[in-house]
């Protein structure tokens, strides 16, 4: 592990700032439980902290019962696929995970990406056990291949009840996998979300999502993950996940990186029925927002990934600010004062506590 990392730490802050841009649905009140996330996800990601690139399951589709033409959201596949390629960019390696419901759209998103086996298609529950036999497939798929890491990319999760529902509060049990019980396979967690209802807001306070979400209350994700990355739309947090290790020097993730790619597997994700999730039409934007206000935030969010890293003098600060990223204003949730993150499995040292320590000086 590296100290000098946390000389990016400014730069990837602002960089999770900026893909937490309010859409309408409190993420920036969300990401407040979060803090120092997006650069602890990079780093586990990138190989930083652990000495070599993380071998992830990256797991995705939301399924969308209710349109005229059910089918998966274009949000999460496309920043799930993303993140599968920078993993195998910087020589590590990565999985795409969804289930049958989502498959249409996610088999041929991937489609001279990554390989055949490397696209892992759930079965939903049902009596004959078919998930459980799927699960334990994978679980040693994990243990032949040294997959470390699960990450997941607007991935809906089970509620108090128990069951998952869509941001209308419909219960969509139905049409999901139970994929929340990856995390029995004991590996890093990761997870990337916008709304409240997703893998990893287990984080967040209840209260917090009932405040600023639509049917909050209903609809809260129970289940946690190590890191959390909250964004204006899951694509723009994983998109970030990539800035971020980028901005820590994984240069080999550049192709990724720019918008005329991700418009490309945009166009095919919709092709093969991919929905906005929030107009339920087959057309290529995301969660209802105009292509020239989702794709300027990709672009500004990679022109602050490989702007200029400091190198900060030995005796001075160990952090100091990239000048060349858009300056964002310091913003204070209406909804929610900013005081601590919902405790996990594992304790964290505050950012605040590392970079006063004299070992970073």
């Amino acid at each position: 592990m590296s100290m000098l990392d946390w000389r990016y730490y400014p730069k990837i802050a602002r960089i999770a700032r900026m893909a937490g841009a309010d859409v309408g649905r409190g993420s920036e009140t969300l990401m407040t439980y979060s803090r120092g996330d997006l650069f602890r996800a990079a780093r586990h990601l990138s190989g930083s902290k652990e000495g070599r690139p993380a071998r992830a399951l990256v797991v995705t589709g939301f399924y969308i019962p209710k349109a005229a033409q059910p089918a998966a959201e274009t949000d999460g596949p496309l920043g799930a696929l993303e993140v599968c390629m920078a993993l195998r960019a910087i020589g590590g390696d990565a999985w795409l995970v969804s289930d049958e419901c989502c498959a249409p759209v996610i088999r041929p998103s991937a489609l001279g990406f990554l390989p055949d086996d490397h696209v892992l298609i759930a079965p939903n529950a049902n009596p004959k056990g078919g998930f459980d036999a799927w699960l334990n497939g994978v679980i040693d798929l994990a243990k032949t291949e040294h997959i470390d890491t699960l990450v997941y990319i607007e991935r809906v999760g089970p509620a108090r009840d128990g069951s998952p529902h869509n941001m209308r509060g419909i219960d969509i049990t139905e049409w999901t996998a139970p994929l929340s019980q990856l995390t029995l396979l004991g590996l890093h967690t990761i997870g990337v979300g916008d709304g409240g209802n997703e893998i990893g807001m287990g984080r967040v306070e209840d209260y917090a999502i009932e405040g600023v979400v639509d049917h909050g209350e209903n609809i809260a994700c129970t289940v946690p993950t190590d890191q959390l990355v909250v964004a204006g739309t899951s694509n723009w947090g994983a998109h970030a996940l990539v800035c971020a290790m980028r901005a820590l020097g994984s240069n080999a993730v550049d192709p990724y990186l720019e918008p005329t790619w991700q418009e490309r597997v945009l166009d095919v994700i919709v092709e093969y029925g991919g929905l906005d999730g929030v107009h339920m039409t087959n057309v290529a934007t995301v969660d209802g927002l105009e292509p020239d206000r989702y794709f300027k935030q990709v672009g500004q969010l990679t022109d602050c990934a490989r702007s200029w890293n400091p190198v900060p003098k030995a005796e001075g600060p160990a952090l100091a600010t990239a000048p060349a990223c858009p300056s964002l204003p310091n913003r204070v949730s209406r909804h929610v004062p900013r005081f601590g993150r919902k405790p996990v499995r594992h304790a964290r040292t505050p950012v605040a506590v590392l970079v006063s320590s004299p070992i970073l000086r």
